[in-house]
């Protein structure tokens, strides 16, 4: 049985373990506390531990029922013949009450729309951080924008890189009118194959081909294995220094930067292709599940190539206005 919960737990992404494990400890030192068995796992424990951490804790129903899912992964490590406890009549009572009692807060993030890309972007080239950085924010931005990518899949945690599992300079790969790059972990990506983003060369102003070619021309001496998106320190390009930097580039621009993140550039470029897009492009460009009977559509990569350089038409840009 050993053996079983070993393949079990290399089945799940580390940032994913990682989170169970924390859950699992959190449930025993519940357990503990409170001078509860945790063997037999009893639903009338679980639900405690959930009122503890919804009363208590403070927690969101959301972050609940992700502590309840690393519970019930242990508890198949150790039983795999166990029952769902997300299945159970109890529970998603209690999880449907916690909803009810605390609604999911509405989601302020604003979209980073084309014509607001191209103003970060023309106050970078006046100049903001330096030469080298404000070249790696713009290529960032038209990346993460054209390439629909979430804040943890072109930043790093830490300063500690995983060429592993963060973005590298060999995950891109240039072609005669598109790069592509290779993301070695994204949450759609459930089987853990990796997942390639392709990016086209749009001839405009804006141009994210143009803006990565002229970027990795600045890094000569870089090995294939050092971060992609690294800064003028050398260092991986973290999440806060990120975050800091599109703070006060917002800020500079008259934009709120409390209602801008990381993800607004996702939520732009699905705002804008949602426009002219096909949904089965639409959603082979974000890399968002399809229901079923999208499973069967087979968008070539012409078309996401065509769509965005259609998502840069100075004309569509022109309707935001």
């Amino acid at each position: 049985m050993h053996s079983a919960s070993r393949y079990m737990r290399s089945g799940l992404a580390q940032s994913t373990l990682k989170v169970y494990d924390s859950a699992w400890s959190y449930f025993s030192s519940f357990c503990f506390t409170y001078s509860v068995p945790m063997f037999p796992i009893k639903i009338s424990i679980v639900c405690a531990f959930l009122v503890h951490c919804f009363e208590s804790r403070k927690m969101q129903p959301s972050s609940i029922k992700g502590l309840l899912a690393g519970v019930q992964f242990h508890l198949q490590c150790l039983d795999p013949s166990a029952g769902s406890l997300l299945g159970n009549p109890s529970i998603q009572l209690l999880l449907n009450g916690f909803k009810k009692e605390k609604p999911k807060g509405q989601d302020i993030r604003l979209p980073f729309t084309v014509p607001l890309l191209h103003k970060l972007i023309t106050h970078l080239k006046k100049g903001c951080f330096g030469p080298y950085s404000d070249l790696l924010l713009e290529t960032v931005f038209l990346t993460a924008f054209y390439g629909f990518l979430k804040g943890g899949e072109f930043t790093t945690h830490t300063k500690h890189f995983d060429p592993s599992h963060d973005l590298s300079i060999a995950d891109v790969t240039v072609h005669s009118h598109h790069f592509s790059v290779f993301l070695k972990h994204s949450k759609t990506d459930r089987d853990r194959k990796g997942t390639t983003v392709l990016i086209a060369q749009t001839n405009s102003p804006f141009c994210p081909f143009a803006s990565m070619t002229r970027y990795l021309k600045s890094r000569p001496r870089a090995s294939q294995h050092e971060p992609l998106f690294a800064t003028e320190k050398g260092e991986p390009m973290t999440k806060a220094w990120f975050a800091t930097r599109l703070r006060l580039l917002c800020q500079s621009c008259g934009l709120p930067p409390d209602r801008y993140m990381a993800h607004s550039f996702r939520i732009g470029a699905a705002t804008t292709a949602a426009m002219t897009a096909p949904v089965s492009t639409l959603k082979a460009m974000g890399r968002w599940s399809s229901a079923a009977y999208e499973r069967y559509l087979r968008p070539e990569a012409r078309d996401i190539l065509e769509a965005q350089k259609t998502m840069s038409n100075h004309n569509l840009a022109h309707r935001w206005n």
